[in-house]
């Protein structure tokens, strides 16, 4: 009965069962209130209610069966939830809201004074249906009076009889409603949409987008705090239609398939769990029940552990010549400086390693004959960023045991604190470069300073020298007055941003440090000339 509530008969394919890959422990149980019939869908009203869809109680009437599977069409009932998760007092609801075709999945709000429910396209005693005369689902939205009888029915602006919508659910503090539809703009068959709740009514719905949608379905979706709640038959499940759980708030992590016994090699959906007691229902037509669909109600015994995961993604270059080197050692420790990983580069010098969210790491380095790096970083919450570093190794350092490191120095150099040369570090900024003859700051210099002045206003002891050189064209006097002037430059625009003029100096070396073998008399392109021109901040001080 629920696959008309899929929008189409199309047939569900099974697919391998997963292995391993859910999450959540649960205990569950099958209700007295099923039947041989069709039973799903349930949805709180108030703490103590639930209702639920099952096919019409009574005599039988010519026109209120629907054909497709003999049974008589859906209406809505609501039942006392005891102690034990049952139903007692069973009976149909009152007011506007069933009638002669289907009605199903509805979401109350907290007051229990709106309702949004989902019926055939079926409005003011007319049946809407497209030009090839088929009868699409409809959302409407109705009031609860006193009585607890549905009142002032009205369909939502949205709907059309060229496409369904339905499957409503709320979020938190319902100003967003979601459902699902297979309207223009959906990614797969059917897809879950959004639609601002505001003062003149709703805003415009929108896709909430590949990161929960897929090309198969998408299907009765439900939010709990932060966390929403849905179905889908999309590859990489138990089978058939499967419930999976994702953030929809701070980080978005991949939808995870919740465990078994809720998921199952049959149709799974519906699912509902109360924020607090962390009990709830979901429908199913696993074999073993009484019917066609029936309601299951389950206790989350292990919630879900959601899991923000990042990749930590670089190369590691020589820190004099810039080439690539092959064969270095990757080591990340945590804070405790546990070593978590090690990996060997790959041929091209590249590292890929994943990470956790929100966690400091210590990240080194390393190959025989060079002088290792650490670099320091916090992760992000944001899933599945992937973070670039550059680790850069030096030749020759490591055969020097009295380097000395500038006071305050930390043994794990932060990412922005990167080691030159013998008791030599450096700010880990983009290279500074120059016109020629020129001591004016691009605007691409001065983001790179900004980073400077970052830097020294987390650490208020830091020092820094900023020395400033030249490629090897020209004077050498004219030169030194050069690379003085760029020195100077860089330092007037730091200390304008608020930083101490006692902590920064400046220094200009001319063409007395060159980086390459452009010196006096050796033709090389302007582009090696201009690695020459550049300006480094040495730390003096921490």
């Amino acid at each position: 009965m629920k696959k008309l509530f899929l929008f189409t008969a199309f047939l569900v394919i099974s697919i391998a069962s997963a292995q391993n890959q859910g999450a959540g422990k649960y205990s569950i149980k099958t209700l007295d209130v099923n039947n041989k019939y069709s039973n799903f869908g349930a949805a709180f009203y108030g703490d103590d209610q639930l209702v639920f869809a099952m096919p019409k109680k009574g005599i039988t009437l010519v026109n209120d069966v629907w054909q497709q599977n003999g049974q008589r069409f859906l209406e809505l009932y609501s039942g006392i939830i005891t102690e034990d998760q049952e139903l007692i007092d069973v009976k149909a609801l009152k007011g506007e809201v069933n009638t002669r075709f289907h009605e199903a999945d509805v979401i109350f709000t907290k007051d229990k004074k709106t309702v949004y429910f989902t019926r055939n396209n079926y409005y003011n005693k007319k049946l809407a249906q497209d030009e090839k005369n088929m009868t699409n689902l409809a959302m409407f939205k109705a009031t609860v009076n006193d009585r607890g009888e549905w009142v002032n029915v009205i369909p939502m602006p949205f709907n059309s009889v060229n496409y369904s919508v339905g499957h409503p659910a709320l979020s938190s503090d319902e100003k967003t409603l979601y459902f699902v539809s297979d309207m223009p703009g959906s990614l797969g068959q059917t897809d879950i949409f959004k639609v601002e709740i505001n003062d003149s009514g709703f805003g415009n719905p929108e896709n909430i987008g590949p990161q929960f949608n897929s090309s198969s379905k998408e299907f009765s979706p439900f939010i709990d705090n932060d966390v929403l709640y849905f179905s889908s038959d999309r590859a990489g499940g138990f089978g058939k239609l499967d419930v999976y759980a994702a953030k929809i708030e701070g980080f978005t992590s991949s939808p995870q398939l919740l465990n078994e016994p809720i998921n199952s090699s049959a149709d799974d959906f519906a699912y509902i769990i109360n924020s607090e007691t962390r009990k709830g229902y979901f429908s199913s037509n696993r074999g073993g029940g009484q019917g066609d669909d029936d309601i299951y109600a389950f206790i989350e015994e292990e919630p879900i552990s959601f899991k923000c995961r990042q990749l930590i993604s670089g190369e590691v270059r020589d820190k004099n010549t810039t080439e690539i080197i092959q064969g270095a050692n990757i080591s990340l420790r945590d804070t405790l400086n546990n070593k978590t990983q090690t990996i060997t580069v790959d041929v091209d010098g590249t590292f890929t390693i994943p990470v956790e969210c929100e966690t400091t790491y210590a990240l080194e380095g390393s190959k025989p004959g060079y002088t290792s790096q650490s670099k320091l970083f916090t992760t992000s919450n944001e899933s599945d960023k992937n973070t670039k570093l550059l680790i850069l190794l030096g030749t020759g350092d490591i055969l020097l045991a009295d380097d000395i490191r500038p006071e305050g120095m930390p043994e794990v150099l932060p990412e922005e604190i990167v080691k030159v040369r013998p008791s030599t570090y450096v700010v880990n900024i983009d290279p500074i470069y120059f016109e020629l003859n020129s001591s004016y700051l691009t605007k691409e210099a001065k983001t790179e300073l900004d980073k400077v002045v970052d830097l020294m206003n987390r650490y208020p002891d830091m020092v820094i020298e900023s020395g400033s050189h030249t490629d090897s064209r020209g004077i050498e006097g004219y030169n030194i007055w050069l690379s003085d002037r760029r020195a100077k430059s860089t330092v007037s625009y730091i200390i304008s941003n608020g930083i101490d003029p006692t902590r920064i100096t400046g220094k200009g070396y001319g063409e007395t440090q060159l980086i390459n073998e452009c010196s006096d008399g050796v033709s090389c392109s302007d582009a090696e000339h201009a690695m020459n021109r550049r300006t480094e901040f040495v730390i003096i001080k921490m």
